[in-house]
């Protein structure tokens, strides 16, 4: 018997109840709506879907056991076990390991054993501002300390500030770009166990669990390694007097990057707004364009190296 609040619809006469999945939806709500209870067939062939696409909607399919079966030989996941810490067995899949972390999955995760390890790696989204507002707030005014005490000219000591702090700003879109497309989205050897365990701690687990809001946030505690040594980095080109605010800017420039992320998976911007479309070209990167669309808080940046997504022009504004 159907529940209340399912949302039935069948493709290839197996029935999917896509309930969980209607927030989600990279197409909106509002397009899928008039399939409840309808064959999807022909409309998810006619819209291209992806492979990816494909693959995540094999999870709604009803009566499906969530751990997969051995005998589909379709199903990626009967390669690991989602009952066990993840990290410990992605490298045993070497080269399907692309393959696997690139098909997408409505789960939650499980990343290492330890209860103290698994729980630094999940991070709520409030976290992330508690904790480096406050750092942003002491290093501005350090800064500015710093660079007034080197400053000759009184009137250009605020015009001084706030240049440094923008200066780390815009470094830091770059660093967004540099890091999700040839950090993050490396392409390990499946001979190398090492790499592929790197590669899905640091981001690998977020393609492979998109919806998995524990994990939607990079957590501050591998967030400051990385912030220290990307500071020991410029700390050789930028001036010292500087080197301190521009910090400020670039730690100010990652606070936004991972609120407007978090935002672009659950928030549901209006047509007209700024986000709506990075949240469209953000959903094209997942689910289609995985070696494109690198940029979270703009697309800047994949316009001028030649990896920007071009999306089409719909029939009617996207309601998520």
């Amino acid at each position: 018997m159907q529940k209340d609040g399912d949302f039935d619809v069948f493709y290839k006469r197996e029935r999917y109840d896509i309930e969980s999945f209607l927030r989600n939806h990279p197409g909106g709500v509002n397009y899928v709506k008039p399939y409840k209870g309808k064959d999807v067939q022909k409309r998810m062939e006619d819209t291209f879907h992806s492979d990816a696409a494909y693959y995540l909607f094999r999870e709604y399919k009803a009566g499906r056991a969530t751990e997969g079966s051995a005998c589909d030989e379709e199903d990626l996941e009967r390669l690991v076990d989602w009952n066990r810490p993840m990290l410990s067995q992605v490298g045993k899949l070497g080269d399907r390991y692309r393959e696997w972390v690139l098909s997408p999955v409505d789960r939650h995760l499980i990343l290492f054993g330890n209860p103290v390890l698994e729980n630094l790696t999940i991070t709520p989204w409030y976290i992330v501002p508690l904790i480096w507002i406050p750092v942003v707030l002491y290093l501005i005014r350090y800064g500015s300390e710093d660079y007034a005490r080197s400053c000759t000219k009184d009137g250009s000591i605020i015009l001084g500030i706030w240049s440094n702090i923008s200066l780390g700003v815009l470094l830091w879109t770059l660093i967004e770009y540099s890091l999700h497309r040839w950090i993050f989205h490396m392409e390990p050897s499946g001979r190398s166990k090492a790499m592929i365990y790197f590669h899905f701690a640091i981001h690998g687990l977020h393609h492979k669990v998109p919806f998995d809001t524990r994990r939607l946030v990079f957590p501050p505690f591998p967030a400051a390694i990385i912030a220290l040594i990307l500071y020991k980095m410029f700390s050789f080109v930028i001036a010292e007097s500087s080197i301190v605010l521009v910090f400020a800017g670039g730690i100010l420039g990652y606070l936004i990057y991972d609120m407007i992320h978090f935002y672009l998976h659950y928030g549901a911007p209006s047509e007209n707004s700024y986000f709506y479309r990075l949240k469209r070209y953000h959903n094209q990167h997942h689910f289609a364009h995985h070696d494109d669309g690198f940029g979270i808080s703009s697309t800047f940046w994949d316009q001028i190296f030649g990896t920007a997504i071009s999306l089409r022009k719909l029939n009617k504004s996207i309601k998520w």
